[in-house]
């Protein structure tokens, strides 16, 4: 995953909600921001997906890794806990690995459900216009 391409998407998204900020009595420019939205929605869930792919990926090295090495000090003579507390100390940088993994999910996935919530605002916002112009229409 390309840190360039999330900067670039919520560079991106972060335009069309300043839109929408300003923009709330303005029907035809939030349909153009909802429909912007939409389209950055599916990039987004592509890397939602690979941040998750990324995160489990580091989880099960770690803990393949952590259980490889208890599994190896056992046999060179050390208690379980005594190779459990090795285990973990040497696995310490994958740890941060999947620490980082695990940070970078949460953000695009924190990112990716505010976007979706920001789509449907928008969506109602649009359904609020509709009907005070419908109601407007009726008592003209």
């Amino acid at each position: 995953m390309d840190s360039k391409e999330i900067d670039e998407l919520t560079e991106g998204i972060s335009k069309v909600i300043s839109w929408y900020s300003f923009s709330v009595k303005d029907g035809d420019l939030l349909t153009s921001a909802k429909q912007k939205l939409i389209g950055y929605s599916f990039r987004f869930s592509v890397l939602v997906g690979d941040a998750l792919g990324e995160y489990n990926k580091a989880y099960n090295f770690r803990k393949r890794n952590t259980a490889e090495s208890k599994l190896i000090f056992m046999k060179d003579g050390d208690s379980a806990s005594k190779a459990e507390m090795k285990a973990e100390l040497k696995a310490y940088k994958f740890r941060v690995d999947e620490g980082e993994a695990e940070a970078l999910y949460r953000k695009v996935k924190s990112q990716f459900d505010l976007m979706r919530d920001t789509i449907s605002s928008i969506q109602q916002d649009i359904s609020v216009l509709r009907k005070e112009k419908e109601d407007a229409k009726l008592h003209n």
